[in-house]
């Protein structure tokens, strides 16, 4: 081997291990921060004024969605809730309040706060711009509808008629933010702003998640009085908008066409996400988000949902050639410990099998799971869990097309493991034992220990990738991980009150003492949160706005992040990286998660 390369290697493996705090030798431990909290207003030479301008332009998209969902769930926008942010800009046109079920006013009403706080973060980083002028109007939407089903629909379509038909206008909105920020990410300079990039990408991955979702839960229904089903509405609009978009297929409805498959074959035809065949998210440049929201198919005029046009200019990005750096590699090699536990508990709940059957070769000749058996769970939630499964299975194989990779891990996913989190999440011994396969709503609270995990780890690595083409592979999964992530808190969020039996205690309450023994076995603080928030819980405003909480997000509406040790602590059960156990009797894989092994210090 060249010296150089000698050295390049050494190079890359102190860096690794110094970032993530990791020791180099026993004596000379070096702390580092591993919050990455986002610079302060007036310190922003750590973004660059080409991070400034990607940054910028994302704020047509948080102000549309902001006002449409305040409207939609409370009757005013922004000039009621956070008029500084309006910057003097134009009222929204046409908006109103939506005649919204509860729960679906619930949530809308958390998505509006919630693009508020992104709002407030990026005018924190970015000059930004007043308000453009938005149409939120019915006839806006009619417009777009009417141009998906290449006909008028009679009567004309309204977004504020019923939940259902706000949910289909809201189906237009975060997937292309998300598409948005998946694009942005690989091109943005500083670790600050891929901080802010990342944090943004995960909660509108999980917003688009919750709305399809809930349109899922109804695919079959037809949308009165169009005789129309719910999934061929979503089926419409993607192909919309992948038409004007103008560069292929980047959207997909929630019913899968007859001929999609994975690499392993053919696996389901419900499509809760819409993701390539890796399972990572799509992404679009300005201009491709610019064709659709003006909904002519060119950037070069405004209309649709901006009549005057967005503010900002557009601008293509620059194509991505730089290679992956070893630093990257191991960055990115740590978290197939998570997708290995995710895959096969998803696979095994599902389809009472594992990777040795769906795909073998990504095992690597690994140790199968101990424990793992299928569950008994209702119809859909089955469906839910084997798409969350083959996802899983698409994350593995992205990540070894890039890194070296390691056999999979040996798994604990027996009853026992979960119930031992369990009775420690609660302080005592659940009576009988708590057993995920029991039911669906067990198996749901066992899942919830596992995506969002994942998504942290994430978030915390995208900030300190080197190259393009990582940083777009660390953003296609983070999407879908904070989108299954919320899928799985959606879905318990509909039974809060419910009680588990036969314990006697509440799917809220349960969600609350698992997130709180993850931030205690973390060691760094709150970067969790249960289905209800504190008493004490307000936006920035000042005005407390909820109880419900959707979704675990700091004040600014960002994704929280964990560095590899504090998963390791979580993981294993025992609040130090340094000893195995829980889901990994003999500890992770991967030179990372062993660095840390038998010290006791991590």
């Amino acid at each position: 081997m060249a010296a150089s390369t000698i050295f390049t290697t050494a190079l890359s493996v102190t860096l690794v291990l110094l970032f993530f705090n990791v020791p180099t030798c026993s004596a000379d431990l070096i702390e580092l921060d591993n919050s990455f909290p986002l610079i302060k207003p007036g310190h922003r030479k750590s973004v660059s004024e080409y991070d400034m301008d990607l940054l910028e332009f994302s704020m047509n998209l948080e102000y549309l969605q902001a006002e449409f969902f305040l409207w939609g769930s409370l009757g005013q926008g922004l000039d009621n809730v956070a008029p500084n942010l309006a910057m003097g800009g134009p009222a929204p046109v046409g908006a109103r309040k939506a005649n919204l079920d509860a729960l679906t006013a619930d949530i809308i009403t958390q998505f509006g706060y919630q693009e508020v706080g992104h709002l407030r973060a990026l005018k924190k980083h970015v000059e930004g711009f007043p308000r453009p002028l938005m149409d939120l109007s019915p006839s806006c939407f009619s417009n777009l509808m009417d141009k998906a089903f290449g006909h008028s629909l009679s009567p004309s379509f309204n977004p504020y008629a019923n939940s259902v038909n706000f949910l289909l206008g809201s189906y237009l909105l975060p997937y292309v933010a998300l598409t948005a920020y998946e694009g942005f990410n690989p091109h943005l300079h500083s670790p600050t702003s891929r901080r802010l990039c990342g944090g943004l990408l995960g909660v509108q991955s999980a917003q688009d998640a919750v709305i399809r979702a809930l349109l899922y839960q109804h695919a079959s229904t037809k949308v009165e009085p169009y005789g129309v089903t719910v999934a061929e509405f979503t089926s419409r609009i993607s192909a919309l908008r992948n038409e004007l978009g103008g560069t292929g297929n980047k959207d997909e409805g929630l019913i899968a066409p007859s001929s999609a498959s994975s690499v392993e074959g053919h696996h389901h035809l419900g499509n809760l996400l819409a993701e390539n065949s890796n399972a990572i998210c799509y992404q679009r440049a300005p201009r491709e988000i610019l064709r659709i929201l003006y909904g002519k198919g060119t950037a070069g005029v405004g209309g649709g949902f901006f009549p005057n046009g967005a503010n900002d200019d557009s601008f293509p990005f620059v194509q991505a050639r730089h290679g992956m750096s070893e630093y990257d590699m191991d960055l990115l090699e740590f978290p197939l410990n998570l997708e290995f536990l995710q895959a096969e508990f998803f696979l095994w709940g599902s389809l009472g099998h594992g990777l040795d059957h769906v795909a073998s070769n990504l095992t690597m000749g690994g140790p199968p799971p101990i424990g793992a058996r299928k569950a008994n769970l209702d119809a859909f939630t089955a469906d839910i869990i084997m798409q969350f499964a083959h996802q899983g299975v698409g994350h593995i194989r992205a990540l070894k097309n890039n890194v070296e990779g390691f056999p999979r891990p040996l798994m604990d996913l027996s009853p026992t493991c979960f119930s031992n989190m369990m009775d420690k999440a609660f302080g005592h011994s659940f009576s009988p034992s708590f057993n995920p396969y029991a039911n669906s709503i067990n198996f749901l609270l066992a899942s919830y220990l596992l995506p969002y995990v994942a998504l942290t780890g994430y978030e915390s690595l995208n900030p300190h990738l080197q190259s393009p083409i990582s940083r777009r592979l660390c953003a296609g999964l983070l999407g879908v991980q904070s989108a299954q992530d919320a899928v799985i808190r959606a879905l318990l969020y509909q039974h809060a009150s419910s009680k588990v039996e036969p314990y006697g205690v509440t799917v809220a309450e349960f969600t609350s003492q698992i997130s709180q023994l993850r931030n205690e076995l973390g060691g760094t603080g709150n970067k969790d949160e249960g289905l209800i928030a504190p008493s004490s819980a307000s936006s920035a405003e000042g005005k407390h706005h909820h109880l419900g909480n959707l979704f675990a997000e700091n004040s600014n509406a960002m994704c929280y992040q964990r560095a590899p040790k504090e998963i390791l602590r979580i993981m294993y059960g025992k609040g130090t990286a340094g000893v195995p156990g829980g889901f990994f009797p003999n500890g992770a894989n991967g030179r990372i998660a062993k660095s840390y092994l038998h010290n006791s210090d991590f």
